[in-house]
């Protein structure tokens, strides 16, 4: 009788390990992978501080069809659910389902990969919007309001908040046609552990883009206005308070880790899944958590790949019985921020990267020209499997 693997999530780590067991474990050792997604599209989020911009990014090229994906598969091999994890057993080995409808599933496996991700707060489309059809929406009306706006601000300096700013600098604020303003916490933009001069050219290149910088600087609150727009209280490190109004507020920080279907005696303080050394739940041995979802690592993009990329070579041991490696997280810091469609900032270990390359690699594009094939699993960001 063949076993199954259960995959929660289709996201970035659900959906590129779907197609490397399917493609390399599942007729050798006979297995059934059921994928389990709340949506049946996978968005490209990568692209989402472009794809806010209007006329730049059409929806199908950050949305696809998961179904579509895996229709090489027979059905004795695979099976795609839509559906929202709503309680799971690990005891049992077994989840709880619940579909759009109201309806309900109980699966079980034998062995189950948990890659549910997160989400962003303030439902920013930085990450999936519920479903496909709320992410379009969100989408639609970002675009809507931005092309109404004369002024923007987007608060937080990390990587999505430099690249959406670059955006909107590159498409608005060189031209005078609207002003971009960046609100962040830190002196410069972007993460710490980056070398300063890496956070400098950061900030000097959204500067060329005429985006007007507030460092040492949090957004302490921020009220609707009934006549549109929004009123901001902003707070400097000196305890300064000021008062500013804007036309669109775009927040890129904050998440919430979609976990809230596991027991609590798996979960961290912070919500995320606890793992060991082999990517696996300490209490379960057939529980695997990669992702955003596992308490391990940062939730960067390159992150994820390099998990994916260790799981599906340690599945080769872990499905005939034997030996499962451990993970050994990257130490190297690395790095590609697009900041608008000409220019970018990067840093690989200790040397920064040029512009022109970042530009290449990532901002003349944000990498949807891979997507078609990332989809399919035929290839990861940087390289195929």
């Amino acid at each position: 009788m063949s076993k199954t693997v259960v995959i929660l999530g289709a996201g970035m780590t659900g959906l590129p390990l779907t197609h490397y067991i399917l493609d390399h474990y599942a007729s050798r050792h006979d297995l059934k992978v059921i994928l389990i997604s709340r949506s049946d599209e996978f968005y490209w989020n990568i692209a989402s501080p472009r794809a806010v911009i209007p006329n730049q990014l059409d929806d199908d090229k950050v949305l696809y069809s998961i179904p579509e994906t895996f229709s090489r598969h027979p059905v004795e091999r695979f099976e795609f659910v839509v559906g929202v994890a709503e309680t799971w057993y690990p005891d049992r080995s077994s989840v709880a389902v619940v579909f759009e409808n109201g309806g309900k599933r109980v699966v079980q496996y034998d062995t189950i990969i948990v890659a549910t991700g997160s989400d962003c707060n303030d439902n920013m489309p930085w990450k999936m919007v519920g479903s496909p059809k709320e992410t379009r929406a969100v989408l639609s009306k970002v675009r809507t309001d931005m092309f109404k706006a004369h002024s923007i601000v987007v608060a937080g300096g990390g990587p999505t908040g430099v690249e959406l700013a670059g955006e909107l600098g590159y498409e608005y604020a060189t031209t005078g046609k609207k002003k971009v303003t960046l609100v962040m916490a830190d002196a410069q933009p972007l993460d710490t552990r980056l070398m300063p001069s890496t956070r400098l050219a950061a900030r000097k290149e959204l500067e060329k883009l005429n985006v007007n910088i507030i460092s040492d600087t949090k957004l302490s609150r921020s009220a609707a206005n009934e006549k549109g727009g929004y009123t901001l209280e902003l707070t400097h490190h000196n305890g300064v308070k000021e008062t500013m109004h804007t036309d669109i507020l775009l927040p890129t920080w904050g998440i919430r880790y979609n976990t809230s279907f596991a027991p609590p005696s798996l979960l961290e303080p912070n919500s995320r899944l606890r793992v060991n050394g082999t990517l696996r739940s300490p209490n379960y041995d057939n529980v695997f958590v990669v992702g955003d979802a596992a308490n391990l690592d940062s939730y960067a993009a390159r992150v994820r790949e390099a998990q994916v990329r260790h799981l599906a070579s340690a599945l080769e041991k872990y499905f005939p019985g034997e030996d499962v490696p451990e993970y050994v997280a990257e130490d190297k810091v690395t790095m590609t921020v697009a900041v608008g469609r000409g220019r970018g900032v990067g840093q690989l270990g200790n040397f920064g990267l040029w512009t022109l390359l970042v530009w290449w690699f990532k901002g003349r594009h944000m990498c949807t020209n891979i997507v078609p094939e990332y989809v399919r699993g035929k290839t990861l960001i940087l390289g195929a499997f």
